[in-house]
């Protein structure tokens, strides 16, 4: 097997300056330091950009997606590998896992807590992982994937949930796609089924002769707002009004999705927004996104506003899916029948 690591920077490949931890190490640098080419493998490696995961946004998921695009018609690899910083991976994975939907191959994202000189550093073991993952799953997944602290996570699910233990992501809505120990792999049975099964469709359609996948557009203007005590819902509305022009926005209240209706009747506002072309999307802050509007009577009063219920996605798949779907829709029906629909297996899964 062929696989090509693709290094954009992050806490994996930093190292301690005056001005604090900046990316520096290249890809070949961290490489020599992982598992040994063997017979089983090569890898490749190839340094795109050397960022703060904080600079990077939908422009370089596009061009990331794009990258892989273009190579994989030139190399055709196995699988990607793709180095980059924990503060934003998980948005970056979402949306790749959109962006690359349609692409038969397997993606895998892994990065570090520890910077490169400090004495518990993660990322040699992480790439391990993720080479390991590579191996084990490419010759027949597609997808793409966090693997970080001996777990394999989907695209859509991984959320960054703690800054310092090692263990950084938890796998949100559904569970793990495999667990990595001692570079064994153990995969879940069920996600082996979706994904083995897509990936069979995929590649009916994928011909290596006609390559020429181009990688959709994706509208920036979304806003994503938590609910907090007092937040006065007179701004709302005019969120659609300013210089930056909002196309749509998440709204993660308290508990199960409710919203105030004391002192303040957030409705009208929100009714205003709708009603000057913004989609307004409902869920719940709660990290399980396990919301039902239907519950309580201040969600229930949400129904027939026009507003869409976050459906069970993390903050991090809701935003990207909602970037992905607006340059596609022509309407606000097409653009509620987008987001309901399930593109990437970003719903929920049991």
């Amino acid at each position: 097997m062929r696989f090509l690591l693709l290094n954009t920077g992050g806490t994996i490949s930093s190292i301690s300056s005056s001005k604090g931890k900046r990316p520096e190490l290249s890809s070949a640098d961290l490489l020599r330091q992982a598992l040994p080419v063997n017979s089983k493998y090569s890898i490749e490696a190839l340094d795109i950009m050397q960022r703060d995961s904080t600079d990077i946004g939908p422009q370089d998921w596009r061009d990331l997606a794009q990258n892989i695009l273009d190579l994989d018609r030139r190399e055709d690899y196995d699988a990607y590998l793709i180095l980059h910083g924990t503060d934003t991976m998980a948005y970056s994975a979402a949306a790749l896992s959109f962006l690359l939907r349609d692409f038969p191959k397997a993606v895998f994202l892994t990065g570090s807590q520890r910077s490169a000189d400090e004495a518990d550093y993660d990322g040699i073991d992480n790439i391990s992982d993720a080479i390991v993952a590579a191996l084990e799953m490419s010759a027949a997944y597609t997808g793409v994937f966090v693997v970080f602290a001996g777990q394999v996570i989907h695209g859509c699910h991984a959320v960054k949930t703690d800054t310092k233990d090692l263990r950084a992501f938890s796998s949100i809505g559904a569970p793990p796609v495999a667990e990595i120990q001692d570079e064994t792999l153990t995969a879940n049975v069920k996600w082996r089924e979706l994904l083995t099964r897509r990936r069979q469709t995929i590649q009916r359609l994928y011909v290596p002769e006609e390559r020429e996948l181009l990688i959709d557009p994706m509208d920036p203007h979304v806003l994503v707002i938590q609910m907090t005590p007092g937040l006065d819902p007179v701004l709302l509305p005019q969120l659609a009004r300013g210089d930056w022009p909002l196309r749509a926005l998440i709204l993660e209240g308290f508990g199960s999705g409710g919203i105030p209706v004391t002192p303040r009747d957030y409705y009208p506002y929100l009714k205003q927004l709708i009603s000057d072309g913004v989609l307004v999307i409902l869920g719940t802050q709660v990290m399980s996104k396990d919301e039902d509007l239907t519950r309580y009577e201040v969600g229930q009063r949400t129904d027939g506003l026009g507003l869409l219920a976050q459906g069970g996605l993390t903050t991090e798949a809701a935003l990207a899916k909602t970037m992905w779907i607006l340059p596609q829709a022509r309407d606000r029906a097409m653009l509620a029948t987008l987001y309901q629909e399930d593109f990437a297996f970003e719903h929920p899964q049991n």
